[in-house]
């Protein structure tokens, strides 16, 4: 009888009990305002060349059919030529790592790379599909029009031409004659031979891999490319997106990035140009990160008091706490100054239903508990199965906070904002892109 095991990726985790980020369940309404500012543009992005690699890939994979996937039933060619691309700058770039910072993958196939073993679905990332080049950046590629339904878009056509000609890779899209044809037939052909095997299938010490990675290296981009990629990003001027870049590229917002790296700062001196759409939109953050400000400083405050008493907490003395007393003073106000500002974007409802076991309906004593009370159950609501809280509570209605999650520090309560708004991206995308100067 043949032993069927499930596919797992090398040195899983299984313990997934802890929930270690958003313990106030906070980040998600952030993350949505954060899309709205910067349509397209998610956090973890780098370097905006991937996108061109991906534009390469669509054509690349366009040989393939839709469904087609690789023996172990979840790959598809997109996520073949990933690894070849992968493979391709992890091994030229071995020895100089410095030139493939922020390369998605990177850890895990210089491990398979030590090891001889090439990149598959079992040792390349848990989550490709999220994690993997293509993961992190298809959203801003199919927001650019770079791709479109999984192929090429009608700017993924001017953005591949402009890379052909400018590497001079005649022949790669165009169909003429030139050292881009050998480069198209070895990378399509070997994306076939990986999806039939369900793996790289093509050695690493390669002969391609110098010529894949020379081209789609994330800092070598070339001053056409770098132009077009950019007019991409700015395509319509009065968009929140080209609004916070042409303010970033002008003196006053690169001297004040350069001197505070404050999105709150930024934010407010933004709103001196910005057209009255986006500062409606940069008010709304304001006071989101007002609210979540405060309860976080709260919640933060009690796991440092928790922290330093290594025992038993009772509810008195969090209630007596200055960013617990401070959370319950303002939060009425500013809860529903909040859900007010919301409302023209569709999240006032999850707001109220997210938060609206927050509202002070009594002395700083009820306050906290009831703080402590929506930790727990934000933990318990985490997929798959819920997630541990970071305090442990007792039936004498007392309270400990749990080794994993001490605090050295009390809460900051410098009314900083607690989320990022894609700033550090725009920033990193700007600097690639030549347009500003990172010093």
């Amino acid at each position: 009888m043949t032993l069927l095991v499930p596919l797992l990726t090398e040195y899983d985790n299984v313990n997934t009990s802890e929930g270690s980020l958003d313990p106030l369940g906070l980040s998600l309404i952030a993350d949505r305002l954060g899309t709205k500012l910067v349509p397209g543009v998610r956090e973890r992005m780098k370097h905006p060349r991937f996108l061109t690699a991906i534009a390469a890939g669509a054509f690349i994979c366009a040989e393939f059919d839709d469904d087609r996937v690789a023996p172990d039933g979840v790959t598809p060619p997109y996520q073949v030529y990933e690894w070849y691309v992968v493979q391709a700058l992890v091994r030229t770039f071995r020895n100089n790592t410095d030139k493939i910072m922020g390369l998605p993958g990177r850890d895990k196939a210089t491990d398979a790379m030590q090891k001889g073993e090439p990149l598959c679905a079992q040792n390349y990332l848990k989550s490709p599909s999220v994690f993997g080049f293509h993961g992190v950046y298809r959203t801003l590629a199919e927001d650019l029009d770079i791709l479109r339904q999984g192929g090429l878009g009608e700017a993924g056509d001017r953005l591949i031409r402009i890379w052909e000609t400018e590497q001079d890779l005649a022949g790669f899209y165009s169909w003429e004659r030139g050292p881009g044809a050998s480069l198209r037939q070895a990378l399509t052909n070997a994306v076939r031979d990986g999806l039939d095997r369900g793996k790289v299938d093509r050695e690493w010490t390669w002969s391609m891999n110098s010529i894949i990675a020379e081209k789609f290296a994330p800092y070598r981009a070339k001053a056409k490319e770098n132009k077009a990629i950019f007019t991409m990003l700015c395509e319509e001027p009065s968009s929140y997106r080209s609004q916070i870049i042409h303010f970033l590229i002008s003196h006053e917002g690169n001297h004040l990035w350069l001197k505070k790296r404050n999105e709150k700062e930024l934010h407010a001196a933004l709103l001196k140009s910005a057209s009255p759409d986006l500062r409606e939109l940069l008010e709304c953050i304001r006071s989101y990160e007002h609210f979540a400000r405060l309860i976080q400083d709260a919640f933060d405050d009690c796991l440092w008091h928790m922290s330093r008493k290594q025992g038993k907490t009772n509810i008195k003395e969090l209630a007596g706490l200055k960013a617990v007393n401070l959370a319950h003073k303002n939060l009425l106000e500013i809860f529903s100054k909040v859900s007010n500002q919301l409302s023209p974007y569709g999240y006032a409802s999850e707001f109220i239903n997210g938060f609206e076991d927050l509202q002070v309906n009594g002395n700083c004593d009820t306050w906290v508990e009831q703080l402590l009370e929506h930790h727990f159950a934000v933990q318990k609501k985490k997929p798959p199965l819920g997630k541990n809280p970071w305090i442990d509570r007792y039936d004498d209605n007392t309270y400990c906070v749990r080794p994993l999650y001490r605090r050295d520090e009390p809460a900051r309560m410098d009314d900083s904002y607690v989320h990022p708004y894609r700033t550090n991206a725009v920033w990193s995308f700007l600097t690639d892109l030549k347009r500003i100067c990172n010093e």
